[in-house]
């Protein structure tokens, strides 16, 4: 959180990293294209190119709470929370009380099948066209490989029409070319920046003039805030698996490779608790539970479990808070 930004800012001040002639941190985001995502304005309180937004709305942590009231309609864009996002109850409950939900999705699954009003057929990654960008900045194109199937369409062309049918003033765009073209109108820094610039090698839009748009950011010279102690207990953890995506759910030949839920920790708390390795064990947050098979990991921190994200059953979603939690683990 801003601690950890704090700490990364000064600690690029110290080496120093600013006079250094080709140093600089990157950040390397947890979902993919999170710098792209980001740079056009995809975040509560930012719009396109960096911008402060006109007014700030809601991150996905404060969604749940607001459905019902503040929030009446949701609309998941190749999105299960209930099996991605941290506090599966509080997504479930939003579910159930949202007046309406619209969903994007290639497949099929249970969450949409229960909650979702209109559900539109989703393009998978080898049907798009558009761009990545790297965490260095490199925008970088992407080519649509295969037809679409059936009544597929590109998100955005479906999302425009949506747009246009509240709002008669908005745009019907036919291309993704287009898509780029306003994009690059809206983001100062991508001004100039077309498909057939990037072309096959990529273009990073830092080393370009456009972006000496950006202010300079001011490093802070305050110090640093003392972090609290941290909590007694097992802290959890939880680790992404290649093979916990919709392919491996619907079908058949690459089922086997699903994963299944396994608390992984250190020798040393292994020993501590009593578990060896293949035994099924229970971890705990309050009154939700989660079974798992045990395996022990060298290099863990002591005082640490970590669960695999995205799995069909026993999801670590029903402990993940938003926050990191301290659960109890026992031998089943």
């Amino acid at each position: 959180g801003t601690r950890a930004l704090q700490a990364l800012l000064a600690l690029a001040d110290r080496l120093p990293i600013a006079a250094t002639d080709g140093a600089g941190l990157i950040e390397v985001p947890e979902g993919t294209n999170a710098r792209g995502l980001r740079e056009v304005g995809c975040l509560p309180n930012l719009g396109p190119g960096l911008r402060d937004a006109s007014s700030a709305g809601l991150g996905a942590s404060e969604i749940p709470a607001a459905v019902g009231e503040q929030v009446t309609a949701l609309l998941l864009l190749g999105s299960d929370p209930v099996r991605t996002h941290p506090d599966r109850a509080a997504w479930e409950g939003a579910l159930e009380r949202s007046g309406f939900v619209v969903a994007f999705a290639s497949f099929l699954d249970e969450t949409l099948e229960e909650h979702a009003d209109v559900i539109f057929p989703a393009e998978s990654y080898a049907e798009r066209e558009g761009t990545v960008t790297h965490p260095d900045g490199r925008l970088q194109r992407l080519h649509q490989a295969i037809g679409h199937p059936g009544e597929v369409r590109a998100a955005w062309s479906v999302l425009a029409e949506l747009a246009h049918g509240i709002d008669a003033e908005f745009p019907l765009y036919s291309s993704a070319a287009q898509v780029s073209a306003e994009l690059g109108g809206a983001v100062p820094f991508y001004e100039g920046i077309t498909l057939e610039r990037i072309g096959g090698k990529g273009m990073r839009w830092p080393a370009r003039a456009a972006a000496a748009v950006l202010p300079p950011s001011e490093i802070s010279g305050a110090e640093l805030e003392t972090p609290p102690d941290p909590p007694a207990g097992m802290r959890l953890g939880v680790v992404p698996s290649l093979w916990s995506g919709p392919e491996t759910r619907h079908a058949a030949v690459l089922s086997f490779l699903a994963p299944r839920q396994r608390a992984e920790l250190s020798a040393e708390d292994a020993r501590r608790l009593g578990i060896a390795p293949g035994d099924e064990v229970e971890v705990r947050a309050g009154d939700a539970l989660v079974r798992a098979t045990a395996r022990l990991r060298d290099g863990l921190p002591v005082g640490s479990v970590f669960l695999v994200q995205g799995t069909d059953e026993q999801s670590a979603t029903a402990l993940t808070n938003g926050v990191v939690p301290v659960v109890e683990v026992s031998k089943a």
